[in-house]
């Protein structure tokens, strides 16, 4: 008969990072990816914006530098255009990558709300990287909220 082998929380787990370029400054990329890695290893990393956005430029080269992806989404400012795309690919991380134990998302949005009972109700671990001023439906609603 196999042997259950149960996780603790001293296992490093597998996460995804998900991040709000337009909600969440660049200056915070630093305390952002420390918060994501005492999660677990790093499986993905994905920074979201518009790609003609002046505000939020400055992700492209700190994306380059800490090795994540950097999103650019092209057309015109839609309302929830980046919220929207990060949804959807919070979505596909665990559908696709059953391994992906923890996602984080890194914002101060309470447009996430709905996703992240969505990732709760599958039994993935949901952490909220924000700042003090993020909303206090997205804070209650993850299992964990890290401020930046």
């Amino acid at each position: 008969m196999a042997k259950r082998v149960r996780k603790t929380n001293h296992e490093k787990q597998n996460t995804g990072l998900l991040i709000d370029g337009e909600n969440v400054g660049a200056k915070k990329a630093s305390a952002i990816l420390n918060a994501a890695r005492s999660q677990g290893k790093l499986y993905e990393g994905k920074v979201y914006g518009r790609q003609k956005d002046i505000h939020t430029r400055s992700w492209s080269d700190k994306a380059k530098e800490y090795g994540i992806s950097d999103i650019r989404l092209c057309g015109g400012p839609e309302k929830n255009k980046v919220d929207n795309k990060i949804k959807k690919d919070a979505r596909r991380l665990v559908n696709q990558h059953k391994n992906v134990d923890v996602v984080c998302i890194a914002s101060n949005d309470g447009d996430y709300v709905d996703v992240i009972r969505e990732l709760r109700a599958t039994g993935k671990r949901v952490v909220v990287i924000g700042e003090k001023q993020a909303s206090v439906s997205l804070k209650i609603s993850c299992n964990q909220f890290v401020e930046i």
